[in-house]
């Protein structure tokens, strides 16, 4: 089960598996190839905030971007750490 395992984050706390081995390719990373996934979706989210701002959209435009961004970035922190808070 997954309270058995600790890591460098400290022992894991989540009750989801996801697919994935743990800690198999970084003892720094949980689910590698899940935490990696989200990169795209920041960058994106990034361009899309850039380019709102550069072409003065409605503020609701660079709010939708920078919660897609928001979410990654958890996304991102959950599969690293498997950590529930």
């Amino acid at each position: 089960m997954a309270e058995s395992i600790s890591s460098f984050w400290g022992p894991v706390t989540s009750t989801k598996e996801c697919c994935e081995i743990n800690y198999a390719y970084s003892s720094y990373i949980a689910e590698f190839f899940n935490t990696i996934s989200n990169i795209p979706t920041i960058l994106l989210a990034l361009i899309g905030l850039i380019n709102a701002l550069r072409q003065r959209f409605e503020k609701r435009f660079s709010v939708l971007h920078v919660s897609n961004m928001t979410l990654a970035i958890g996304s991102m922190l959950y599969h690293a750490t498997l950590q529930h808070v």
